[in-house]
């Protein structure tokens, strides 16, 4: 099957979406293989629960929604959109991908049909055709009771209100179902501008293999995505935070904050701090973590999680090889980086045992600074002639203090030294290649940041990731490019 992006219309009455939701979830799961679409039909609201309950409802359905889609939809990005279950909208608003299919979770009388047809066929671009029944796939219905929606008055006793400005903040790294709950809730309860933080900097340095959380910015570009699509309507703040509190700590304009469980201590550390600065404060709303049902080893974790997804990239290939132009195609280079100690010379080693040539960065450093060469005389010239030691050497422990806590220096000192590893790296592929040797590891700490990824064909990140016992669990390689 092709690509295919599908529409689902929710039609019975909300009592009865939660019971064959998991048999609709994967009913349609076998048209729909790229994104499924999800929206409330006013057919699904003739007998919904009255306020302050509508909300309370909504929530256990998008949450459900999400819940199921995990196991039900895997490799599908489902998203529910706003407009049914908050806008009371007849249609959803165009969302971001071209729909191919509209599905129905269930057959309705003549008259519903052909209104469900008038109104939903503008998404199927002139193919009337493609409007899918799912009832006989879906099985039989039952309903739930308004116990089931029975709300804690004393943890989420703002789970029935809307607020102007709603505050949240995470990583959100490998969207989840977990963070499209989160956001979800909250953009369900707001009416004006939503604030999101994407964590940053010092908050990622506990996260688990923290090396391969995506980049800041592609974060907030998938987020505001994300949420713009769900519900175009409000004012959208995606930023960057680097401490806890965020915006939170200063933002005048915020009335709420939607958090997990596990973070609801957070808010009282907020709002003392929103009192202590004359703010008012936030009203709090907490979600339940999500099991994740599909969890693959005892290391992961119970919930679903990002630390859980990047676990599952160990050892796999994030993006295809794709040829370098710049260089020739052959030995071919595999660039290895990776932090300090994270066993980049153990893999090296592995790959030289397998007939592998290997260049070490590290020792090329050391070749850099020695007298005679061009990159001496430009670090004694830049840096002055007291760190020349006795026997005429570059002696660093003179050196390192000059650049220790002093970003221009230590660019300068870079500009000087990475050249000339570079050019002895090439020098050394070329020996390597008339040896034989058709596969070159460059093993290198700083390669990405000193660019020489550039005369490599592929990029490799080696990860060391140890558990509460100190078990080295995988020791692996990820593709960068």
């Amino acid at each position: 099957m092709s690509s295919m992006t599908g529409l689902l219309i929710l039609t019975q009455p909300v009592r009865k979406i939660i019971p064959s939701l998991s048999q609709t979830l994967k009913a349609a799961s076998q048209h729909v293989n790229k994104t499924l679409y999800i929206h409330l039909d006013p057919l699904a609201r003739i007998k919904s629960p009255e306020l302050p309950q509508r909300l309370s409802w909504y929530s256990r359905i998008i949450t459900a929604i999400y819940s199921e889609s995990s196991s039900q939809c895997q490799g599908m990005d489902v998203r529910v959109l706003m407009a049914g279950f908050k806008h009371l909208a007849e249609v959803p608003q165009k969302v971001s991908s071209s729909v191919d299919l509209v599905l129905l979770d269930q057959v309705r009388e003549e008259a519903e049909l052909l209104d469900l047809k008038s109104r939903y066929e503008s998404y199927l671009l002139g193919s009337k055709n493609k409007l899918i029944f799912l009832c006989e796939e879906a099985g039989k219905e039952s309903e739930e009771t308004d116990e089931a929606v029975a709300v804690d008055g004393n943890v989420n006793s703002a789970a029935n209100k809307v607020f102007e400005s709603v505050v949240v903040g995470g990583t959100f790294d490998h969207i989840h179902a977990g963070h499209k709950i989160l956001l979800s809730e909250a953009l369900l309860r707001c009416s004006r501008k939503f604030t999101a933080g994407i964590a940053e900097g010092p908050l990622l340095k506990n996260k688990t293999l923290s090396e391969l959380i995506a980049p800041c910015q592609e974060r907030i570009d998938t987020v505001k995505e994300l949420v713009t699509d769900l519900d175009p309507t409000l004012d959208y703040h995606i930023v960057e935070i680097t401490e806890p509190m965020g915006p939170t700590r200063w933002d005048p304009d915020m009335d709420m904050i939607v958090v997990s469980e596990e973070t609801k201590k957070g808010i009282d550390v907020i709002n003392k701090a929103r009192k202590e600065g004359g703010l008012k404060t936030l009203e709090g709303y907490i979600i339940n973590l999500v099991e994740d049902k599909e969890r693959k080893s005892a290391e992961e974790e119970h919930k679903v999680s990002s630390s859980s997804q990047r676990m599952r990239l160990l050892g796999t290939v994030i993006r295809p090889l794709t040829p370098n132009p710049n260089i020739p195609s052959h030995p071919h280079v595999i660039g290895l980086t990776g932090g300090s100690a994270g066993g980049k010379s153990s893999v090296a080693k592995r790959f030289q045992k397998l007939g592998a040539g290997v260049v070490d960065c590290d020792k090329l450093g050391h070749e850099a600074y020695k007298k005679g060469t061009d990159c001496y005389d430009k670090l004694v010239q830049e840096f002055g002639s007291d760190i020349v030691a006795g026997d005429g050497e570059i002696n660093r422990r003179a050196l390192g203090p000059k650049v220790f806590n002093n970003k221009d220096a230590l660019e300068k000192l870079n500009g000087i030294v990475w050249p000339e590893i570079a050019r002895l790296a090439k020098e050394q592929i070329k020996d390597l290649e008339g040896r034989g040797h058709k596969i070159i590891i460059l093993d290198a700490a700083v390669l990405l940041e000193a660019k020489w990824e550039i005369f490599c064909h592929q990029v490799s990140q080696i990860c060391l990731w140890i558990d509460a016992q100190f078990q080295i669990i995988a020791l692996t390689m990820f593709q960068r490019g």
